[in-house]
């Protein structure tokens, strides 16, 4: 299975710790979107844009100032064979200890687009944004995909590059 990982920057100086984070099979793709006018949606529009252009059969994400873990594309290729055809939500960390997701609700708070794992589906996406461009994009984008079903995994893949709000 090829994933596309989808990196939107604002050109931090941790991108290139982002990209090297990143354990990739040989077909899978990284997209790096840099941000697109106007700012200060949370890189909501510069997911939005690598959607379009992914070519893998899942799409993963990341932020410029995050890291995956070491065997996360094991863990991703696992919960893929395993439910294959459904999205699963995994674990995030953050530098604090607190750790996403933590109930198995899609609910602003609760869920953030570094703990995705899609398949890619055009027709059941809906687009990351949210009015007022507030970080909630990768809410609305859950919670409003076509997909009928989540998978919420355990497992941490990603420690984040700042504390939770």
């Amino acid at each position: 299975m090829k994933i596309s990982f989808i990196i939107p920057t604002i050109g931090r100086e941790s991108l290139q710790k982002t990209i090297s984070s990143i354990e990739r099979a040989d077909s899978d793709e990284i997209i790096i979107i840099r941000r697109i006018p106007p700012a200060g949606d949370w890189g909501n529009q510069e997911r939005n844009v690598a959607i379009n252009m992914a070519q893998g059969d899942y799409l993963a994400f990341i932020d410029d100032d995050d890291t995956y873990i070491s065997g996360h594309r094991k863990i991703m290729e696992d919960a893929i064979q395993r439910d294959f055809g459904k999205p699963s939500l995994f674990k995030i960390k953050y530098p604090n200890g607190n750790i996403l997701w933590k109930e198995k609700e899609v609910k602003p708070g609760n869920v953030s687009s570094q703990m995705i794992l899609v398949p890619n589906d055009m027709d059941k996406f809906y687009k990351f944004k949210f009015p007022g461009n507030t970080n909630m994009g990768d809410f609305y984008f859950i919670s409003r995909w076509k997909f009928e079903e989540i998978i919420w995994r355990e497992e941490i893949i990603v420690e984040m590059g700042h504390d939770d709000i």
